[in-house]
């Protein structure tokens, strides 16, 4: 039998993985604001875990073993308190919602969990710290987003911005794949094409000026704001490419097989949710 090209032989192994990430993840969306948060917290955790050799290739494993789990004490402990809360008898809130400051005070606690870590990285991390502390902060910023954007743009509102990212991605790899060409910067991330990165532009253009007028939003504002999005999102793979090509790493882990690991996959949207994070902090919405 004759065997497929080398540039296609890893696909069967990318697209199962892929299509077992989207499974969970469609799920942890459906199962509402607690479990979403809880998800995302969770691989915020294991990106920390990913994130500290690529700062520093000498921490010691009992760092990150002791530094990557403190963001999980918040849905645990805000999950708990949301039962009490629920369970305490309230005239002025609908039956089945969460007190208001305690909705509230999920932001600043949930802030400070995020936090905790990069805190901890600083101390024991002896190199790659302002690079730790950068990318720590844009990742903490993203996750920040995607857990608390369910309340306030809803599960469409995620849907979307994760289908520019797999958009832009998705495009840019077969299109790279296919088309070949120049690259796009060799010396960081020696697999991305320019014929990729313009297939990224143009497919999420499309998708924003199809899409998002169905909520209102303009044509080219559309157009041009799943564009900027879409560029964050390749800054964003790229910068990763760049942290690992400085400590001489493939993949940040093997957990995920035929992606390497959480932040090789996520990468991409790390940025473009912090860029979303931005838009909604400066507009209000």
């Amino acid at each position: 039998m004759t065997k497929p090209p080398a540039r296609w032989r890893d696909l069967g192994v990318r697209l199962l993985s892929a299509l077992v990430m989207i499974a969970v993840t469609i799920a942890a969306l459906m199962g509402g604001q607690i479990v979403w948060g809880i998800y995302v917290y969770a691989i915020y955790c294991v990106m920390i875990w990913e994130l500290m050799p690529l700062c520093d290739p000498n921490v010691a494993a009992r760092h990150r073993r002791a530094l990557a789990p403190l963001p999980m004490l918040f849905p645990l402990l805000a999950l708990g308190l949301l039962v009490a809360g629920l369970s305490t008898p309230d005239e002025t809130r609908p039956p089945g919602t969460a007190p208001g400051g305690l909705f509230y005070g999920g932001y600043i606690a949930g802030t400070i969990a995020l936090i905790a870590p990069l805190i901890g990285g600083l101390v024991v991390l002896r190199s790659g710290r302002l690079l730790w502390l950068a990318y720590g902060a844009m990742l903490a910023g993203s996750a920040l987003f995607l857990a608390f954007a369910y309340s306030e743009h809803g599960v469409w509102g995620l849907v979307a911005l994760v289908t520019i990212v797999v958009i832009s991605d998705t495009s840019g790899y077969f299109a790279g794949r296919a088309l070949g060409g120049p690259k796009f910067w060799p010396a960081v991330s020696p697999k991305k094409t320019w014929s990729g990165t313009v297939a990224g532009w143009i497919c999420t253009a499309l998708f924003g000026a199809v899409v998002l007028p169905q909520f209102g939003v303009p044509v080219i504002a559309a157009a041009g704001l799943t564009f900027l999005v879409c560029l964050a999102a390749q800054l964003g793979d790229i910068a990763e490419s760049a942290m690992k090509r400085r400590v001489d790493i493939k993949d940040s882990s093997n957990l995920i097989p035929g992606h390497g690991g959480f932040l090789d996959r996520l990468d991409a949207l790390v940025a473009a949710a912090s860029l979303a994070g931005l838009i909604t902090l400066v507009t209000g919405g």
